[in-house]
């Protein structure tokens, strides 16, 4: 097969996978660079520089592997046309966002962002009340292997764990699941709220300020999702009617954001560059999960993470 990768792939990993597939060819081309597309039988891609026009020439398209778990980026109908498949990394991101959110979690009840300010002031606040992340409520909204990996490692500290997926379906390790049709009614459950939902057309705008409203007004609302699950609009009022106590914010429905916005002052606010899935591990698990991949397009069984272009996911 030939196959053009059209991200970075480190040397080590070149001559790793071009002795395990002597047979194939790879292309390593820079973004946007795709020469001679008509021979290529399979891209490998973060999915983003992927156009109509790009799989059109692609005449030969078999597989788009995507290094990322979110594909709406792509072309969806002239890939189901064609009825060219795709697959994703899904599932390797869990570790790192699963710390991502705990780091966050256990940062806010031991208030190191308070305790750093009072460092710089040289302000011995020894009477600041603490609290802990035991007995706590934590919603996870997607229940899939990142939702899992937050409520495993929430589960080590002994908090209470309640899932939302589409249908409410049981997922371990969750103790209770609620289906989305429901999520405003789990909303006044949560100490902390983490969302890993997918962008979908069911999932946008997902998060009202009706929901805001309806949760403590102590919670904690994390997102290393989608953006696109709540509106600009929504959390700059949820914000300024300080309808909870925080929002950590790695993802947007605006990226970047704009200078000029008011979340990047907000009291209540912690914004990150959509960095909860990055790791030093990220192309080492990706190319696991391709190398399963190369050997199931070319015995013609199912592929890992493949994925059903109308849900999204």
């Amino acid at each position: 097969m030939n196959i053009l990768f059209t991200l970075e792939v480190p040397e080590y990993l070149q001559t790793l996978q071009a002795e395990k597939f002597p047979d194939d060819t790879f292309y390593y081309e820079s973004n946007d660079h795709f020469a001679n597309l008509a021979e290529i039988d399979v891209i490998v891609t973060y999915g983003s520089n992927i156009t109509e026009t790009k799989i059109k020439q692609a005449t030969n398209l078999k597989l788009i592997m995507v290094f990322s778990a979110g594909v709406d980026s792509l072309p969806r109908e002239i890939i189901q046309e064609r009825k060219i498949k795709v697959a994703n990394v899904r599932g390797i991101h869990a570790v790192p966002m699963g710390e991502y959110a705990l780091s966050f979690m256990l940062a806010h009840v031991k208030k190191a962002a308070f305790f750093y300010k009072k460092q710089k002031e040289k302000n011995w606040a020894s009477e600041e009340p603490i609290t802990e992340l035991a007995g706590k409520t934590l919603v996870v909204a997607g229940t899939g292997a990142i939702g899992a990996k937050v409520a495993e490692f929430a589960k080590a500290f002994d908090m209470e764990i309640i899932g939302v997926n589409t249908t409410g379906h049981p997922v371990k390790p969750f103790r209770k699941t609620y289906a989305m049709s429901d999520i405003e009614n789990v909303a006044p459950l949560a100490d902390f709220f983490v969302s890993v939902l997918p962008h979908t057309d069911k999932t946008t705008a997902i998060y009202s300020l009706s929901f805001f409203r309806k949760m403590k007004d102590n919670a904690v609302f994390i997102n290393i999702g989608r953006g696109s699950a709540v509106e600009l609009k929504v959390l700059e009022q949820a914000s300024k009617e300080q309808l909870i106590n925080h929002f950590y914010l790695d993802v947007l429905p605006e990226e970047p954001l704009s200078e000029d916005n008011y979340l990047w002052e907000a009291s209540n606010v912690t914004i990150t560059p959509h960095v909860s899935g990055h790791s030093d591990k990220y192309l080492e698990r990706s190319f696991k999960i391709w190398f399963e991949n190369i050997k199931h397009l070319k015995e013609n069984t199912k592929l890992r993470n493949e994925i059903d272009l109308n849900k999204g996911y």
